[in-house]
């Protein structure tokens, strides 16, 4: 799978070239620079429900078609929210996920997904402003991302 990191700011870039794996082939791109054209694009379901359909699913990521012919890519895919549960009214984060990142939870649901459907040929590009993880201070973000790739390449 090649893998595609992008952001508009270098410090951003810096950041996460720092924690994520070597061991896979990650390409990090200032999107000022040059655009990234890859077979599927990882955004936030706030972006993508209106644009290309789909709803919220805590489950599993949802690989949704792009026929509105806007320049990005063919495929758009939505990670998983974590799960939760109901109680007395009251909505809280599902016990066995309380300690699981939503980074880490999002990214492993992406790269599951697009395996599952595209297999491992298939270019993805995490764009980290719609993802909502452009912070260039977060790096417990960088840091969960990087065990779920590492999990999703021991599987």
């Amino acid at each position: 799978m090649e893998i595609y990191v992008t952001s508009r700011q270098r410090a951003t870039l810096d950041l996460w070239s720092r924690f994520l794996p070597v061991s896979i082939a990650i390409e990090f791109v200032n999107e000022v620079e040059r655009a990234v054209r890859a077979d599927v694009l990882a955004m936030s379901g706030v972006w993508a429900f209106d644009r290309y359909g789909g709803s919220p699913n805590r489950e599993v990521a949802q690989v949704l078609s792009n026929e509105r012919g806007d320049g990005l890519s063919d495929w758009i895919v939505v990670p998983p929210f974590r799960p939760i549960v109901e109680c007395d009214g009251e909505i809280s984060i599902r016990e066995d996920f309380k300690d699981v990142s939503p980074a880490y939870h999002a990214v492993l649901g992406i790269l599951r997904a697009v395996r599952s459907e595209f297999g491992n040929s298939a270019s993805i590009a995490f764009d980290l402003p719609m993802l909502g993880m452009d912070d260039s201070r977060d790096e417990s973000t960088p840091a969960s991302v990087a065990r779920a790739m590492e999990e999703f390449l021991s599987e």
